[in-house]
């Protein structure tokens, strides 16, 4: 059924896209990508597009696959609806009521002129902003911050090297040591040279620490891929001459020898475009 405040939305039978900003805490979510037997944010937002249209079948795209256990405040996505909505603000508190709390709809608005093909959250995208709050502690961790902030080694960690691990992955670089195999992979993303615009990591105390990363575009876990290895020279796991060999092209992800960060201290900031 639909809710009592659907009537007041005037609309044509025309079809159109739209464009989103989504929020969630990724912690009860299988990722962001719909599978037939798992919670993901896009088989939420789905059911709340496909309860708004009666049933419609509602094409739905976002701009990065995060995995489970990911957060994200800026991720972007584009919707075909079967509509053209007049009151967007109003779809957009309609589509709140539907979703569970862990998933909101932050933006809905008219995609923006595509040109000769239609506006794509995906190819459109200009770069991403992603942070990643990690504590280095011997002891335990704020119980309050543990499904935000990975604890990532239980060992000192020299900030220095850390900040020097990172610099060293600022520039265009293949990453193809820092990708793992995506279980599907979308043709845009088959190229392994991406570039990373900028990485500083800030020291809050107490073990704690905050990375931004911007880049033009994420390989599959490329971002956890990188803090887990620049965390490995932080503890002197990994030599920063080892760290360059990686990021020369001439090695893949089985000669990577360090782990990835945990999923929990990653989120996506924004996704950056031109014209949204």
């Amino acid at each position: 059924m639909r809710l009592p405040l659907l009537a007041t939305i005037a609309h044509t039978t025309r079809a159109a896209r739209y464009a989103l900003r989504v929020a969630y805490d990724g912690t009860h979510f299988n990722g962001w990508q719909h599978q037939p037997n798992a919670r993901t944010v896009e088989g939420e937002l789905r059911k709340a597009f496909t309860t708004r249209f009666d049933g419609a079948n509602v094409p739905l795209l976002g701009a990065s696959r995060t995995d489970s256990g990911v957060h994200a405040r800026g991720q972007a996505a584009h919707v075909d609806l079967p509509e053209e909505v007049a009151d967007v603000d109003l779809l957009k508190h309609q589509l709140n009521r539907m979703l569970p709390d862990d998933v909101r709809i932050n933006c809905v608005r008219e995609a923006p002129p595509g040109g000769e093909k239609p506006w794509h959250a995906i190819a459109c995208s200009t770069g991403k902003r992603y942070s990643y709050r990690m504590t280095a502690r011997y002891g335990s961790q704020d119980p309050l911050e543990r499904l935000y902030r990975a604890h990532v080694c239980y060992e000192d960690l020299d900030f220095a090297l850390l900040s020097n691990a990172l610099q060293r992955c600022r520039g265009r670089f293949d990453f193809k040591a820092f990708a793992n195999n995506a279980p599907t992979q979308n043709p845009l993303e088959m190229d392994t040279i991406r570039e990373i615009r900028s990485i500083e990591a800030e020291d809050e105390g107490f073990g704690d620490y905050t990375v931004q990363i911007e880049l033009d575009g994420a390989l599959y876990r490329m971002v956890r891929n990188v803090v887990g290895a620049c965390v490995a020279c932080g503890t002197g796991k990994l030599k920063l001459d080892e760290l360059d060999e990686l990021l020369s092209g001439r090695k893949t992800r089985r000669d990577n020898p360090t782990k990835s960060a945990p999923a929990r201290g990653l989120c996506l900031e924004e996704v950056f475009y031109d014209d949204f």
